[in-house]
């Protein structure tokens, strides 16, 4: 189906920006979506606030030319009025930041997607031609959101990410096989009024998404804490990405050799020539903080046991098989109810003992491990 666009309205001052929020602030539910550029900074630059209702209207807030977009931050923290967006939580978390409001009332198309028979990892743009039949361009995908003036193709962009997310919401939750499966959406959905959702990560558990932690030992592992935690808080403060502040390869081969002296430091390979003392001194103190960590609290690294790890995946194989089986009943992905890392994670609580208190044993998910739970 071809689309039609209606106009949008650019808003490009703090008096328009206003007078939007006071027509949202009586809405019941207002589609959302941003544009943004993230390359050279720790945190996303907001370039757009694309912005619906059921009426057709659309407005797209201008966030280059309007710097201080708090005034929105009523709409996103209304119980009242439902915000409606695809995958929701990378722009959720960009606008809370932006407006100081913690989100609420939320409905994420890509979530509800999985509920109603679709593929819950699907993209607007796929999602949109499945369910509506209604064909978006995504020539706009890789624009330069900061520089101005916009053109008519990005304005028309723009709008079409967010002129038909009220429609598709209708669309999913009629779609929908039952009052079973509304609830377990709606459930979902609960979770992302959590404020936690929206803050920035402990920087304590950093390390773990430093690639080629996993081959070191738990002394090395402490180590690489105490680092991990220095570079996000450093990277936070100055907005630098993370590897602006020291690569990965240069964090792991930190925490391998552990050097507790300048010299020892300046001969780790790839250190940086002229490092401020600030720099190397922090280094240093992390260092020091990882060996100091008693054992027993050092970071445990996985099991390279190959018969353990082929007898876990037996049993998440398993595990997700039933999940599967069952959820053919009821229409749904059986992605929602667990990914494999969530499985195997469920499979090695078991052995333990303690699956009970592992999330598939709660909520609506438990439906679907009961039987592993006996």
């Amino acid at each position: 189906m071809e689309n039609t666009v209606p106009e949008a309205e650019l808003i490009t001052t703090s008096a328009g920006l206003e007078q939007v929020v006071e027509r949202l602030q009586h809405a019941d539910a207002v589609a959302v979506d941003t544009e943004f550029f993230w390359e050279r900074t720790f945190y996303p630059i907001l370039g757009l606030v694309q912005l619906a209702t059921a009426d057709g209207a659309c407005w797209l807030i201008d966030t280059v030319r309007i710097k201080d977009i708090r005034a929105l931050g009523p709409v996103l923290a209304s119980p009242e009025v439902t915000k409606v967006l695809h995958d929701a939580p990378q722009d959720l978390g960009i606008l809370a930041r932006a407006t100081g409001a913690l989100p609420q009332t939320v409905f994420d198309t890509r979530l509800a997607c999985g509920f109603a028979g679709f593929n819950s990892t699907s993209s607007l743009q796929a999602l949109l031609r499945q369910a509506l039949g209604i064909e978006l361009s995504k020539a706009e995908t890789r624009s330069d959101w900061l520089r101005r003036p916009l053109s008519a193709n990005q304005v028309r962009y723009a709008a079409d990410d967010v002129l038909h997310l009220l429609p598709l919401r209708e669309f999913l939750l009629a779609r929908c096989a039952s009052d079973a499966v509304r609830g377990w959406l709606s459930e979902d959905l609960a979770r992302l009024d959590d404020p936690e959702l929206y803050r920035d990560r402990d920087p304590r558990l950093m390390y773990l998404r430093v690639k080629g932690s996993s081959r070191l030992e738990a002394r090395q592992l402490a180590i690489l804490r105490e680092l991990g935690a220095w570079r996000e808080e450093e990277a936070r403060q100055r907005d630098w990405p993370r590897s602006h502040v020291l690569p990965d390869d240069l964090l792991i081969s930190l925490a391998g050799i552990a050097p507790t002296d300048q010299q020892a430091l300046g001969a780790v390979p790839g250190m940086p020539r002229n490092m401020p003392g600030t720099v190397t001194a922090a280094l240093l103190t992390a260092v020091t903080r990882g060996l100091a960590v008693s054992e027993g609290d050092c970071p445990q690294p996985s099991s390279d046991d190959s018969a353990s790890r082929r007898t876990l995946k037996s049993q998440s194989d398993r595990l997700l098989a039933h999940i599967s089986a069952a959820c053919l009943s009821h229409s749904i992905d059986p992605a929602l109810v667990a990914s494999r890392a969530d499985a195997d994670s469920f499979v090695q609580r078991l052995a333990q003992g303690t699956a009970i208190n592992h999330p598939l044993a709660h909520g609506w998910r438990r439906t679907f491990v009961t039987e592993f739970l006996k």
